[in-house]
């Protein structure tokens, strides 16, 4: 899946999160972290960063978890690329 489809899903339930890592923000070109980690670069684009604080409760990651999984079953299924495409 690509992460800003990820990344769209979540915002709409409330989620804020950012898609790759910190250190490429902004930009379309894989992370060089990801890349060191040996992550494909087809799956490193589905990458997605969760960044919790200090006002961050466990109902929040609950929430997360809970919310997650949906959006990424709609997705799969829309894809023609994925495997789960029903």
């Amino acid at each position: 899946m690509e992460g800003e489809g990820i990344l769209l899903g979540l915002d709409l339930k409330g989620i804020a999160v950012s898609s790759g890592s910190a250190c490429t923000a902004g930009e379309l070109k894989v992370s060089h972290v990801l890349s060191a980690m040996h992550i494909d670069a087809v799956i490193a684009q589905g990458s997605i960063r969760f960044s919790l604080g200090p006002d961050s409760t466990e109902d929040d990651v609950d929430y997360v978890l809970s919310t997650l999984p949906p959006i990424i079953e709609r997705l799969r299924a829309m894809s023609p690329l994925s495997s789960d495409r029903k």
